[in-house]
């Protein structure tokens, strides 16, 4: 079995350290390398190429989210699972929607952790167990709300979202540089795909997919 190479990126040095203990006694498992911060911690992750990297998503200089996507850009294959004791959904989505692939609660037991970095050096996302069911009826509200969208073009879908935020049809056609006879008929075809009634119904539809999907 492949010994699995793993980089810790945490600013707190009592936690690296009792992560590390307790990853390096696990069988098949070494720690290549830490970091205090995520720009330390992206020249590891550059530097050494590891097969995970656990990494907390209050970081100085660089929050965590950001930092996965960093990590993804400069080493691909590098899988990453988030060590947070932020249990909030928004944050949690986040991390997958930036490419992580597992997400561990600081307060969740060291077998929990070894669960999830066996299962994500497997391929198979983890979440949390105390947040997986909000985690996945979240997921759930989110593809039924982009399957609202689905039967507009990208072009419709431009103007359905400037029409939520309440761009007037003259702003919208300043913003994207058309007559605005074009974005009426946007918004006509929009209505009816979608079976509005006017630019009221598309605000309230609007903010209920806001609602569903978590985001402001």
């Amino acid at each position: 079995m492949r010994t699995k190479r793993v980089v810790l990126i945490d600013d707190h040095e009592v936690l690296r350290a009792g992560v590390r203990s307790f990853v390096t006694s696990f069988p098949g498992y070494e720690v290549v390398g830490e970091a205090a911060d995520a720009r330390a911690g992206l020249r590891m992750i550059e530097e050494a190429r590891p097969d995970l990297a656990l990494v907390d998503l209050d970081l100085p200089g660089m929050d965590g989210i950001v930092a996965t996507r960093e990590i993804l850009l400069l080493s691909p294959r590098t899988r990453v699972v988030v060590l947070s004791a932020h249990d909030q959904i928004h944050e949690v989505l986040g991390a997958f929607d930036a490419g992580a692939i597992g997400y561990v609660l600081k307060a969740d037991s060291p077998e929990t952790l070894i669960e999830a970095l066996e299962r994500v050096s497997r391929g198979t996302p983890y979440v949390a167990p105390a947040i997986a069911g909000c985690v996945s009826a979240l997921r759930n509200r989110r593809s039924v709300a982009g399957d609202v969208l689905s039967a507009l073009s990208d072009r419709e879908r431009q103007i359905f979202h400037l029409a939520a935020h309440g761009r007037t049809t003259v702003e919208i056609a300043c913003d994207l540089g058309i007559e605005p006879k074009t974005v009426h008929a946007h918004l006509s075809r929009i209505n009816r795909k979608l079976g509005l009634r006017d630019r009221l119904q598309l605000i309230r539809l609007a903010i209920s997919m806001s609602a569903a999907t978590g985001r402001n």
